[in-house]
């Protein structure tokens, strides 16, 4: 009786199975950021793209800021396989690849926006020898965004070092951000996005480094009276899927993994120059005596000369993530890497 049973309910179900879309694959694709910030409009074109190019049989699931933990959290999901796609900042990474902090020291990759665009999608430093210390915890480097010129939100204009000084800033959590503002003068203080405002609203920090577009997003500006302009350096969104998953794919789904990649990267490229320029504008009228202070060339080397320091500590950081035998060999592959890094970032200029 139960062979009989089996016998005709099994194709059934299948047949049910399929007409439904049971079997279709579901990708976890998670970012660090909120609808409609740049990565947003990155995962939405890369799930758009593979929808597309799989005939619907493939469909990638968005998830943001705080639903799977916080930036840390979903880096180390992807790298374990529970979620195949992961978008978060360098300054984010450090603790999984500190070799990417190179990107973090500030005036590397400057603010020019096609040179910025060129190195971040191109460089053999970054997809060769950068790519190399993904793999090694299980993360396959897509691809780089700049999400747009960072500036320094406080309620004073800052100037120089000593207008930092006594300045509680908002870091992000890895050793260059924190050290950065240290040599600048401030007292850096790391938190999560989504405990900004309240922080900046009790004044328990005094200012914070992000896009313009996020700063208007995540109403910053509502609770800061000055944005500067230092030139200092892109926030840099990474891109990555979990290696080995990757690898097990067949060569269409890698293909289609790719030039949904490059298709996404192109439309979150356009995004944030648009939406930098028009969340400005809002800025200003929503609050239009707010200051906006640009850095003269002057003013920029001051902190640009400052920033040299931080080459050594960014080598010291990822000696001291090796152990005592990989040291040495660690502490010289850093050096390669911001040395070519900073020379291509020149051939493109």
């Amino acid at each position: 009786m139960k062979k009989t049973i089996r016998k005709y309910i099994l194709p059934s179900l299948l047949t049910v199975g399929l007409a439904t879309g049971v079997n279709a694959e579901t990708w976890k694709f998670a970012s660090e950021e909120d609808k409609n910030d740049v990565q947003d409009i990155f995962a939405q074109a890369f799930a758009e793209t593979i929808k597309e190019e799989s005939g619907g049989d493939i469909k990638v699931r968005i998830y943001y800021y705080g639903q799977l933990g916080t930036e840390n959290d979903i880096v180390e999901l992807t790298s374990k396989g529970t979620v195949q796609f992961v978008s978060v900042g360098t300054g984010h990474l450090g603790s999984y690849v500190p070799e990417v902090q190179a990107l973090s020291v500030p005036y590397v990759l400057g603010t020019d926006v096609e040179v910025v665009r060129n190195v971040l999608t191109g460089s053999p430093t970054i997809y060769q020898d950068l790519s190399a210390k993904f793999e090694k915890v299980n993360l396959k480097l897509l691809t780089m965004i700049s999400e747009g010129e960072m500036v320094w939100g406080a309620n004073q204009a800052i100037r120089s070092p000593a207008d930092f000084e006594g300045q509680k800033i908002r870091t992000f959590t890895s050793t260059i951000p924190v050290e950065t503002y240290k040599a600048f003068g401030a007292t850096p203080t790391p938190l999560s996005w989504g405990e900004v405002y309240g922080a900046l609203q009790l004044k328990t920090v005094d200012g914070m480094v992000n896009p313009i577009y996020f700063v208007y997003n995540a109403k910053w500006h509502e609770v800061q009276d000055y944005l500067m302009f230092p030139g200092q350096q892109p926030y840099v969104g990474t891109v990555s899927t979990n290696n080995e998953w990757f690898n097990n794919l067949s060569a269409d789904k890698q293909q289609m993994v790719l030039k949904a990649t490059e298709v996404a990267e192109q439309a979150a490229h356009e995004y944030q120059l648009k939406i930098n320029n028009e969340n400005m504008d809002k800025i200003i009228a929503e609050r239009p005596d707010l200051q906006v202070v640009v850095l003269t060339e002057e003013e920029r080397a001051v902190f640009q000369e400052l920033s040299t320091t931080l080459h050594e500590t960014f080598y010291g950081v990822v000696e001291n993530a090796y152990d005592d035998a990989d040291k040495a060999s660690a502490r010289e592959n850093a050096q390669k890497i911001l040395q070519n890094l900073i020379q291509e970032v020149q051939a493109a200029s």
